[in-house]
């Protein structure tokens, strides 16, 4: 199976999260009101002209599905180039894990491609960077509040604007 296949298989973010369970959708809006850009994030969002289709591979119920890829749902509403299909943690693991030529499969596992399906910068795996430079029960608690979001979108961002 390639990437596209996969693309074409996935759903909108409401229609995957709407195959989860009330508490999990509940934490949606939650998370997505607690998502702060700076004015320079949203205009650098908003003003990327090329075409960017998202492959995320996810869990309705897992925390850092529910946390990082509410941030990525809110750059697709910023910018109309922007377009994002998500997968279920197995098919990601048994399809984009081997084409990815990746060792561990952790979601949200978030691909950026192209207009042509390839792969056009930086992977997104679990949690923002910022957060893996800490003992994970040390920050968890403000982590799961959404303190970090700020963090998954400077990670998401400079996934898509390197050179």
């Amino acid at each position: 199976m390639d990437i596209k296949t996969l693309y074409s298989a996935g759903m909108n973010f409401d229609a995957f999260m709407g195959t989860g369970i009330k508490s999990e959708r509940d934490r949606i809006p939650k998370n997505y009101s607690r998502i702060e850009m700076a004015k320079e994030e949203v205009e650098t969002v908003k003003n990327i002209e090329k075409k960017i289709n998202f492959l995320v591979a996810g869990e309705p119920w897992c925390m850092d599905f529910q946390l990082n890829v509410t941030v990525l749902k809110k750059f697709c509403e910023l910018n109309p180039n922007f377009d994002m299909a998500v997968i279920t943690k197995a098919r990601g693991e048994k399809f984009l894990k081997p084409l990815m030529e990746i060792e561990e499969f952790k979601v949200p596992f978030i691909v950026p491609l192209s207009e042509e399906y390839e792969v056009c910068g930086d992977i997104f795996v679990e949690r923002p960077k910022e957060i893996k430079k800490h003992v994970y029960e040390d920050v968890k608690m403000d982590y799961l509040k959404g303190q970090y979001l700020k963090e998954t979108v400077k990670d998401l961002i400079g996934m898509i604007t390197k050179k």
